[in-house]
């Protein structure tokens, strides 16, 4: 008999639309604090910012057009006009967005750690949007890598941001993606095998 976690596991999608409708900064809250029951070492090395309102939605959008110019991606009027529509999908049409940072550390275990730490809160956060019929989508575009768009954004600079991931509710219009894993054999083996 499979449990309800792991039934929630295997069955939760990523969702690159959903429905319009707002989502309570106080349920991302308390879905933010249960999800940051995440294993870590010493102190939690995340840091997230929401973005839910229409003021902070035109700013998150407008410093990532002035960052994809300063990078170079848009450099002529078709790049503009494309990156321009797709940022207003991604962003400004977005219900919430929320942004995923993790303490940097000159110690490369210490690094490895809080990225790792970061993903776990990312995945637990995933697992219980899917609970509310909520729908999330996680990636990691090439302006989030950007340091100089990060404190722009407010993170002091010993933060490096790892995930851009925009949640709304869950569209039941819309198919749900079939997936599927590769056989356990083709990846896991005996140490000594």
């Amino acid at each position: 008999m499979t449990s309800e976690l792991a039934h929630m596991i295997q069955n939760r999608r990523t969702a690159k639309q959903s429905l319009d409708t707002p989502v309570s900064k106080e349920l991302l809250k308390e879905l933010l604090f249960t999800a940051s029951y995440a294993p870590f070492h010493k102190s939690e090395p995340w840091k997230v910012k929401l973005i839910t309102t229409e003021k902070e939605k035109v700013f998150f959008y407008t410093q990532v057009i002035e960052t994809l110019k300063r990078n170079g991606e848009i450099h002529d009027e078709e790049s503009r006009l494309r990156l321009e529509k797709k940022m207003t999908s991604l962003i400004k049409r977005a219900p919430v967005t929320l942004l995923f940072g993790r303490k940097r550390s000159e110690n490369a275990r210490a690094n490895t750690d809080a990225i790792q730490a970061t993903a776990a809160l990312i995945q637990n956060f995933s697992l219980l949007l899917a609970e509310h019929d909520l729908v999330g989508f996680w990636a990691t575009p090439g302006f989030v890598l950007d340091d100089q768009l990060a404190t722009t954004l407010g993170f002091s600079e010993e933060i490096e941001l790892i995930a851009s991931y925009r949640v709304g509710y869950r569209d039941h219009s819309l198919p749900v993606r079939k997936t599927t894993r590769q056989p356990l054999e083709t990846w896991v083996s005996d140490l000594c095998e």
